[in-house]
């Protein structure tokens, strides 16, 4: 479980970085941290539990599906929703960027990026309702 709160919260440490850094750039790479702060959190939530969620991004969201009857660690409705915009606006981030119109790129990156910025506020309470301490 510490291993996967430490990565979160140096996930955490270089948004920051590029936040205070770069303020009106690299919005691409801003959410794709956002995400990886939160998948994070999810596996160190499972490791608590003593649940594999698997590793690939398909594995974890079969795992955590809460339509999934099957799934090993269900989580509620709305972490899920939360936890899956944020996976779709990075893989939104990283492969369908428009690059021969770099501008409405950074512009429709930054609208996304507000979005996975609430997105990952409100999961991060979820997390903490689950009993996970990520505030070290």
């Amino acid at each position: 479980m510490n291993r996967f709160l430490s990565q979160a919260s140096h996930n955490e440490e270089f948004h920051e970085c590029i936040c205070e850094n770069f303020s009106d750039k690299f919005y691409d790479w801003k959410i794709t941290t956002l995400f990886y702060i939160a998948i994070h959190y999810l596996k160190a939530l499972a490791s608590k539990k003593g649940i594999d969620i698997g590793q690939t991004h398909y594995e974890i969201e079969q795992n955590v599906n809460p339509l999934k009857h099957n799934a090993s660690m269900r989580i509620k409705k709305g972490a899920w929703m939360q936890y899956k915009s944020l996976l779709n606006y990075s893989k939104t981030s990283r492969y369908e960027g428009v690059v021969s119109d770099f501008e409405t790129f950074e512009n429709i990156m930054k609208n996304d990026y507000e979005m996975a910025l609430i997105n990952l506020e409100k999961f991060k309470k979820y997390i903490e309702k689950q009993g996970l301490d990520i505030n070290k």
